[in-house]
């Protein structure tokens, strides 16, 4: 007999991978009886994990109720960039190896890269550390668009920084991260612009769709 999934995961999981990916305007609601009409599920668990994705950052309650698409700011931005690389850099030990090698093959170097900077955190052993990295990491995944659209170089970037993770000792890779980050804290202006118009324009296209 098929089990059937837990409403509130499947409803999480939609939604935090529509807040992540943009299709959410900013500042714009959340209407959860549009949500539990698209998923075909109740609205108990679309306002659950709604709730729940408030402590994410993913969205936010408000104020006369209900819930909201945040607006991104860039010197929220700069705090979440600077924050990941303190769980990277104290991941990775004083000879600038990272914890843990190779992963799973990507053709796509972007996503191979966020793949070994998880890894390398949770190889910690540390919990907390993981999970507070799992938020800031889910956070600013709805800037990946806009650094595709704003850095021309990044798969390069990405691909270079992979090769440091697998080499053997990892030699240069603490400052290599370094630098990946302060290029992102630099351009927070210009990424959260490009950000929110992808947001908008998403948004847009889902409303104009039967």
């Amino acid at each position: 007999m098929t089990r059937r999934p837990d409403p509130f995961i499947q409803a999480l999981a939609s939604l935090m991978g529509r807040a992540e990916t943009g299709v959410y305007a900013p500042g714009q609601p959340v209407v959860i009886v549009d949500e539990a009409r698209r998923l075909k599920l109740s609205t108990t668990p679309v306002r659950e994990a709604l709730a729940w994705l408030c402590g994410y950052g993913l969205v936010e309650r408000a104020p006369a109720g209900g819930f909201l698409a945040p607006r991104l700011e860039p010197a929220v931005v700069v705090d979440r960039l600077a924050f990941r690389l303190h769980c990277l850099s104290v991941s990775v030990n004083g000879a600038g190896q990272a914890h843990v090698g190779g992963g799973r093959p990507s053709e796509d170097p972007v996503e191979a890269l966020s793949g070994h900077m998880l890894r390398t955190v949770r190889a910690t052993g540390n919990a907390a550390l993981a999970d507070a990295y799992g938020r800031v990491a889910s956070q600013l995944r709805q800037l990946a668009e806009a650094e595709r659209r704003v850095f021309d170089d990044l798969e390069d970037e990405a691909r270079a920084l992979v090769d440091l993770f697998e080499a053997p000792g990892g030699g240069g890779l603490p400052e290599a991260l370094g630098v990946y980050h302060r290029r992102r804290m630099d351009a927070a202006a210009v990424l959260v612009l490009e950000a929110e118009a992808g947001r908008a324009e998403a948004s847009d296209v889902g409303d104009a769709a039967p």
